[in-house]
């Protein structure tokens, strides 16, 4: 008798230890409907933004012609990627590797680019005007041609580039490395120096 009483003690206790862990959520499996939801939401969430930022376009590594208009490309790894007369206006491409990229007169318009890496890219007769190119690493890149009218290159490296016959009217060039740089034909006018001065004629 006394052996039963002793089982139905324990039984109900362990029930009752049960309810109790339900009742203050100490089960993940048991957790409410809105917790569920709210962690399903913001995993989703995140895992969006990581595909936004960062991510190469579907067209990649072609995208000849292709209309990324404010495209969001940050961070995104497009070392030799083919951008030929594609629409790129106010797309960010800030700290984008464009090693090697062939953007000839693609439409760059009002695009951020501060910080990409532009090393040997192809850009002649691209529109780089009110382009944000503040700290871009442009050595040995071909701009012949190019529209940056307008353009932030403020601290940006043109080492070695080729600026011929590049338009440079109202550009910031201020702190800009130009050694070895190719200016032949630019066009000057409200154009900042990277030493400050404001130039009509070349700097």
């Amino acid at each position: 008798m006394r052996l039963r009483t002793t089982a139905i003690l324990a039984t109900t206790a362990a029930a009752t230890s049960v309810v109790l862990l339900v009742g203050c959520g100490g089960s993940a499996s048991e957790a409410s409907p809105s917790t569920a939801t709210s962690t399903a939401t913001s995993t989703t969430a995140m895992r969006k933004a990581a595909s936004r930022a960062g991510n190469r376009p579907d067209c990649y590594p072609n995208c000849q012609d292709a209309n990324l208009l404010g495209a969001d490309l940050r961070g995104a790894d497009l070392t030799g990627a083919v951008f030929t007369v594609a629409n790129l206006t106010s797309a960010n491409l800030r700290g984008s590797n464009l090693f090697g990229a062939n953007l000839t007169s693609a439409n760059l318009f009002g695009a951020i680019l501060s910080g990409a890496i532009l090393t040997n890219a192809y850009l002649p007769f691209a529109n780089l005007s009110h382009a944000n190119l503040s700290a871009a690493n442009l050595s040995a890149a071909n701009l012949r041609g190019a529209d940056l009218r307008s353009a932030d290159l403020t601290d940006a490296n043109l080492t070695d580039a080729r600026l011929i016959s590049a338009n440079l009217r109202g550009a910031n060039l201020r702190g800009a490395n130009l050694r070895g740089a190719d200016l032949t034909g630019a066009a000057w006018s409200s154009t900042t120096c990277p030493d400050g001065t404001m130039t009509d004629t070349g700097c």
